[in-house]
């Protein structure tokens, strides 16, 4: 049995429908997929339809993002979202979603087990098991705190968009990267394929090229880049060089700001942390 894992999608319809290409080519049994599907690229809606209709003919299994999450909320509790760098892509995206699309989000599992046949168990979650927005990476002690509460012998999570497997007291803690967002320093398409066979679980990291060009003229065509400039112009050097433009453009206004004394959403904070990173 073969499992492909899907992260972090973040609406780039080009990277998806190059990992739908490569799950098709290659037989592959079953599709889980880990949240983020929408924000940060244009027409969200275009990739929902697609990861819909792929599941016409295909076995799919779901859960929701902290991004899922954000729409949630603002549908819920009637948050608005404003134009600019800081919060214009969540502001696209909400409005460009349906009803139907977010009340989906709503009956989707933060983390779930799930178990196929008569293969032992595995759990996914996006993040933490019960937050989405929980951070789980190798450089620290939050990957070992985490296996330490794994009830399953394979555990996969996305969120921090890097590809790592981590193993330890006979447990495995796999990230697959990023389908959408890559930002390990490659600029391909991102996912992980296991293969189950009796009591072995082969992992296997999947790096695909996709249609970039196109990803990047869209951000123009469909408007996103005037509801947040910077922003925008962060994930087009993603997609240019693969380096994390985004964390690094963060990092530089919460530092402008606290020098200035101004609050992290002036745009004149974000138009000169983009100048300062040549984007």
């Amino acid at each position: 049995m073969k499992i492909a894992f899907l992260s972090d999608i973040h609406s780039n319809y080009h990277a998806l429908t190059a990992c739908y290409r490569y799950i098709e080519k290659n037989n592959i049994d079953h599709i889980c997929y880990l949240g983020d599907y929408i924000s940060d690229f244009p027409y969200p809606v275009r990739t929902l339809e697609a990861i819909k209709e792929f599941a016409r003919d295909h076995s799919c299994f779901y859960i929701k993002g902290n991004r899922e999450e954000y729409m949630e909320n603002a549908f819920k509790n009637n948050v608005t979202f404003n134009k600019g760098s800081q919060q214009g892509s969540l502001l696209y995206t909400y409005e460009n979603l349906r009803e139907e699309d977010i009340k989906w989000f709503m009956s989707l599992p933060v983390s779930c087990e799930i178990t196929i046949g008569d293969y032992a168990p595995f759990g996914i979650s996006h993040g933490g098991y019960d937050n989405s927005r929980d951070i789980i990476t190798i450089h620290d002690n939050t990957a070992y705190n985490f296996i330490k509460k794994q009830t399953t012998r394979l555990h996969i999570l996305g969120h921090s968009h890097k590809p790592f497997i981590y193993e330890r007291d006979g447990k495995i803690l796999l990230n697959p990267g990023s389908v959408g967002v890559p930002v390990s320093g490659r600029k391909k398409a991102q996912m992980a394929v296991v293969t189950f066979r009796a009591d072995m679980i082969m992992p296997e990291f999947v790096e695909l090229p996709y249609d970039t060009e196109s990803a990047i003229i869209e951000f123009y065509e469909s408007g996103l880049i005037e509801y947040a400039d910077v922003w925008s112009r962060t994930m087009i050097a993603i997609i240019e060089t693969g380096e994390h433009y985004n964390e690094k453009c963060i990092r530089l206004v919460e530092k402008l700001a606290e020098q200035s004394g101004r609050d992290f959403s002036d745009e004149e904070l974000w138009q000169n942390a983009a100048e300062i990173l040549g984007i």
